[in-house]
């Protein structure tokens, strides 16, 4: 019996660990319970091409732009777009946290491509403890000693 109780119990795990993520994945995942859960949360919907969830992201009049914008457009080209602009993406730092009240939050963004990188605040609101993106400002282009991607040089 000793010699099978290390079999068993792998067997055991093994399953329990497909039990597990076989029901994972059928979930919504969690609301965000901070600000930056909440970029973070949009950011994998867009990778992953995840209208619903995107659009759960944001509240507001943003959030009613974007639905008019994917109803012209149509789920499936909305889904598309959002991986292709994610695709582009290479990096995103959140900076900046100011907490005016218990509902709203105000956070620095920034969106790193090759090349370049683009800042913005984004205007948070709690709506029944899930925080969204309630409005963004213009994105301004943040000037970088050496753009992402390019070799650094030696200069002695």
């Amino acid at each position: 019996m000793k010699e099978r109780l290390p079999t068993v119990v792998t067997a055991v795990l093994i399953i329990s660990a497909l039990f597990f993520f076989a029901h994972r994945s059928g979930r919504e995942p969690k609301a965000p319970t901070t600000p930056e859960e909440a970029v973070w949360r949009m950011s994998d919907a867009a990778r992953e091409g995840d209208v619903k969830v995107y659009l759960n992201c944001f509240s507001g009049e943003l959030r009613r732009k974007l639905e008019r914008t994917v109803t012209e457009m149509g789920e499936i080209q909305f889904k598309q777009y959002l991986k292709k602009v994610n695709e582009e993406i290479t990096g995103i730092a959140v900076s900046d946290l100011e907490q005016s009240d218990q509902q709203t939050a105000t956070l620095r963004v920034e969106f790193v491509f090759h090349g370049k990188t683009e800042a913005q605040k984004h205007h948070f609101k709690l709506i029944d403890g899930t925080w969204r993106i309630d409005s963004m400002e213009n994105g301004e282009r943040v000037k970088t000693l050496i753009p992402y991607g390019r070799e650094v040089e030696d200069k002695e």
